[in-house]
């Protein structure tokens, strides 16, 4: 007859309630999976690394055993038996290690820099891969007021200085690249106004008479003294003031970009959506469904079943399970693989 051999066990709390194990007797934890073996005295986690001073490790001879070192000479070092003498395994201060910096190679994000390119501990030398200048260089060159102090509106090197009026042309070039970004307040506003505000733009429509002759689709921005227009480009995206709508311009012509205050979620078998001021939305047909122009009906089969009451599902309450406490829904309650 087999037989069963079984160790003493129950729960950590329990083994800590009955105390010291003899020695050598077995305890497991259920709760916690532990293993313990006493020695008569203390319950000793089973693969527990031994501890102690260094002075009372034993001899090493045994491949595999460790040994921690709790007080005294090289305490918190932790010791491995090769089978011939203690190997310590972490290292807990610089001098614990091997090899110089030069022993380390440079890394993706990080690198070594020379000797040499450090002065009083700091980096004495900046460099592009191409040019390398030293801080004594960088300084010669800042503090060279003359060359500072160069004006010249035709270059464009690092050491050349504009004038105020270059630099009010270039921002205002740079600017003007972005007015464009601006709100309008009509598209279909044909004459221009008689005593625009400064600031006001407008998008020209066709057939526009007076000063807007001949510029349809350009953006006309008066500037308090005179009228500026622009050119646009395929992608320019306005706001337009009396509509409450967004227009992109295609390249050839504005057209809607979407309504400004208009949100349409679909889903659950609803489609539908688009950028006009009427949405339709479709009930989809399909696995049963049947969508007629009035009414929405189900097909039976499958566990469903459709009568006068409405369509039902057949809940057996083992397999399926209808689940009233949390949310009314359906779960799977039993999967059973039956014998081979």
């Amino acid at each position: 007859m087999a037989q069963t051999i079984r160790i003493k066990r129950g729960t950590k709390a329990q083994l800590d309630a009955y105390g010291k194990l003899s020695a050598g007797e077995l305890g497991f934890c259920t709760d916690t999976k532990e293993i313990f073996v006493g020695d008569g005295s203390e319950n000793i986690l089973a693969g527990r690394a031994m501890s102690g001073t260094e002075a009372s490790r034993p001899n090493s001879g045994v491949p595999g055993r460790m040994y921690y070192v709790t007080s005294a000479n090289n305490m918190g070092y932790l010791y491995i038996d090769d089978g011939t003498a203690w190997r310590r395994v972490n290292a807990q201060k610089l001098t614990d290690l091997t090899g110089t910096i030069d022993d380390i190679a440079d890394g993706a994000n990080f690198a070594k820099v020379k000797k040499a390119d450090i002065t009083a501990g700091s980096v004495n030398k900046v460099s592009d891969g191409t040019n390398t200048k030293t801080a004594a260089e960088i300084k010669t060159h800042i503090d060279d007021a003359s060359r500072h102090r160069q004006i010249n509106d035709t270059a464009v090197t690092a050491t050349s200085l504009w004038s105020s009026q270059k630099t009010n042309t270039e921002i205002s070039n740079a600017v003007r690249g972005l007015d464009w970004q601006d709100s309008v307040g009509s598209r279909a506003i044909t004459a221009p106004p008689s005593s625009p505000q400064a600031g006001f733009r407008w998008i020209i429509p066709s057939f526009a008479t007076g000063a807007w002759s001949g510029k349809a689709t350009q953006i006309a921005h008066w500037s308090g003294t005179g009228w500026v227009y622009y050119e646009p480009k395929q992608g320019w995206s306005v706001y337009i003031h009396d509509e409450n709508k967004n227009y992109v311009f295609n390249g050839s012509a504005w057209v809607r970009s979407g309504e400004a205050n208009q949100t349409i979620t679909a889903g659950n078998g609803l489609t539908g959506g688009g950028q006009g001021d009427t949405v339709t939305l479709a009930v989809g047909g399909g696995n049963g469904i049947t969508v007629s122009a009035t009414a929405v009906s189900a097909r039976a089969g499958k566990g469903i079943v459709v009568n006068g009451t409405g369509i039902e599902a057949n809940i057996d309450q083992d397999s399926l399970v209808y689940d009233s406490a949390n949310g009314n829904r359906l779960t799977v309650a039993v999967v059973d693989g039956g014998t081979f």
